[in-house]
């Protein structure tokens, strides 16, 4: 088939050059828009479930998120989630992220785990309204609103006013009892539309989750530091190794934290050492490399890979490729000089 039409392309070929030739402001937006469609493939379908990219403006990307834990989580990971779309994009597209206040509760209510069982009723596959009303009305409802028609009782009113009875500072007062009040009328307003409490901490959450969103971060952190307690005695296990002591292993989390572990030994070696016990544990780690198969040019070429990575000492120039890392043809034509050598 190829010798009969050798002009034809893949359409995988076709595309990306088709775009490059309609400038570079439609090229850009094309892949701002296929970073955004892939979102979940970056950054995970637990995360991306959670965390809504919205949009890429003058190199910030725009996220949305329902609650204020993943927020955290979001700065907590900024730097490697920066990483993760720049890799994805094989470019420098963004270089921070920003949060954006426009995912209502109906994203996030429509966008529910699919693997968790909801009764579909019709033959479009509509979610039954007997089996699902109070999703169905968290999708409608204004939240500010209705929580503040929400009637406290007598005992919160009086818990409220005992809260700033001792500060001095009256204004202080007023918006302590003033947080304790809509706080109170919120969890009031969650439990008449099925939030439940957490199996784990307790707190109530959502109707279609069986833990909250806090319990999902420390169990996922829980994970991240066994693996990398894994990696700090076996630095060059794989994912099958790592998963016969940390079962809930994948191979994303294993490749972030390898990555996270990497940056971080590598800021202790210096660039010009090749034998402490610190650089072989960072070449091992970064190649997984036993130590049976640790040799002095594998160390070599992983350096020159990490070299913006690694401590530079005063003074220091980098060598150029083919000083660090022996070219094949140049050795080539070494070992044929040297047997021409020993022939005369």
């Amino acid at each position: 088939m190829a010798k009969r039409t050798p002009g034809l392309e893949k359409a995988v070929s076709i595309i990306p050059k088709a775009i490059h030739e309609l400038g570079p402001k439609q090229e850009r937006e094309y892949y701002q828009h296929w970073v955004l469609w892939h979102w979940a493939d970056i950054v995970g379908e637990t995360y991306a479930h959670n965390v809504k990219a919205v949009a890429i403006d003058k190199k910030s990307l725009y996220v949305s998120c329902y609650d204020p834990a993943w927020a955290n989580e979001t700065r907590y990971r900024m730097p490697q989630i920066v990483q993760q779309v720049n890799n994805y994009a094989g470019a420098e597209m963004i270089k921070d992220i920003q949060f954006n206040g426009s995912w209502r509760w109906k994203d996030y209510a429509a966008k529910a785990d699919s693997g968790k069982a909801v009764e579909q009723a019709g033959e479009k596959g509509v979610p039954s309204a007997s089996n699902t009303p109070n999703t169905h009305n968290a999708q409608e409802m204004n939240w500010a609103r209705e929580r503040a028609k929400m009637p406290l009782g007598k005992q919160d009113l009086q818990q409220a006013e005992k809260l700033g009875a001792k500060l001095e500072d009256e204004e202080l007062a007023l918006k302590i009892r003033e947080l304790y009040r809509k706080n109170r009328q919120l969890e009031k307003l969650r439990k008449k539309n099925g939030w439940h409490p957490c199996r784990s901490c307790g707190s109530l959450c959502p109707p279609e989750e069986v833990i909250c969103h806090r319990c999902v971060s420390k169990k996922l952190e829980d994970v991240r530091a066994r693996i990398r307690a894994v990696l700090r005695d076996i630095p060059w296990a794989r994912c099958k190794e790592v998963s016969e002591y940390v079962p809930e292993c994948t191979p994303k989390l294993l490749n972030e934290q390898r990555a996270a572990m990497v940056q971080m030994q590598a800021a202790k070696v210096s660039i010009l050492d090749h034998t402490s016990m610190e650089a072989k544990t960072l070449v091992m780690l970064y190649r997984c490399l036993p130590p049976e198969q640790l040799t002095e040019e594998a160390i070599k070429r992983a350096f020159y890979e990490l070299r913006f990575s690694l401590y530079w000492p005063p003074d220091f120039k980098l060598p150029k490729r083919y000083e660090a890392i022996p070219l094949r043809h140049a050795e080539k034509r070494q070992y044929g000089k040297k047997k021409k050598t020993q022939d005369e």
